[in-house]
């Protein structure tokens, strides 16, 4: 209660007037009962028959957007894992990409090198070089006409009696390694 809506803290009591006469009671029939209790009882049976419908159309309804819920749900982390796969992919692509051109950055540095280090060799293997070297470092002269050993060729390439020499055999002679000339010319040499 507020002070400024009834004007102070008190309310009255209104009573109301009790009637003078009662009014007419109204007594059904035995038979009335039995039909409005009838009557009654089909009412409620349709009325649960619908809200029982009504639940089974709700229940129906929500299976329904929860398997379709389900299947987006699916569908949308099987795109997320292909999406995921392909990112993945595409930044091992990215990895491995920048690390060729670093090691393409790497071959070039060692072939310039390479190219410096074969200068140096060359400058220094040159024949000129190692003559100049040989007779005023080592002292060493030209040989003389009594000191030069001709190996004759048939060392190198026997012939093989009876049988004709085929290309195939003439290419693995001619491509033998110069240690292994080298180990005939030395065993002709010692043999003389």
């Amino acid at each position: 209660m507020r002070y400024y809506s009834d004007g102070n803290l008190a309310k009255t009591y209104y009573q109301q007037s009790i009637p003078q006469e009662l009014p007419d009671v109204f007594a059904p029939y035995p038979d009335d009962d039995v039909e409005k209790n009838k009557e009654n009882k089909r009412r409620r049976q349709n009325r649960l028959e619908q809200e029982n419908e009504v639940r089974y159309r709700y229940k129906s309804v929500t299976r329904a957007r929860t398997k379709i819920s389900l299947r987006l749900l699916a569908v949308i982390l099987a795109l997320a894992t292909v999406v995921g796969y392909i990112v993945w992919r595409s930044a091992k692509v990215t990895e491995m990409s920048f690390y060729n051109a670093g090691l393409k950055r790497q071959i070039s540095e060692l072939d310039k090198q390479n190219s410096l280090l074969q200068d140096k060799i060359f400058s220094k293997s040159s024949l000129n070089t190692v003559k100049d070297a040989a007779s005023t470092e080592l002292g060493l002269q030209k040989p003389g006409s009594d000191q030069i050993i001709y190996v004759p060729a048939s060392i190198l390439k026997p012939v093989i009696s009876g049988e004709e020499i085929d290309a195939a055999a003439e290419e693995t002679r001619a491509a033998r390694l110069p240690a292994e000339n080298m180990k005939l010319i030395e065993l002709w040499v010692r043999s003389r």
